[in-house]
């Protein structure tokens, strides 16, 4: 996942994204070792650039057919 806060362009990699089951977005956490370091706080306005899935060996059935 790439973000972009206060003008700096942020790479994360392994974040989930959460499926809710009442609606069509998606949630995700920034990982606080992210957060601290960028300074990103509560109601922080963050775009989001990209979004690419990461394929998991094994357990793909069980996460593509909760």
């Amino acid at each position: 996942m790439v973000i972009k806060h206060e003008g700096r362009v942020i790479s994360i990699n392994g974040v989930r994204l959460l499926r809710n089951r009442r609606a069509t977005s998606r949630q995700f956490t920034i990982p606080r070792e992210i957060r601290e370091a960028y300074g990103i706080k509560p109601l922080d306005e963050i775009e989001i650039i990209s979004v690419e899935p990461v394929e998991i060996t094994g357990r793909r059935n069980a996460v593509l057919n909760p």
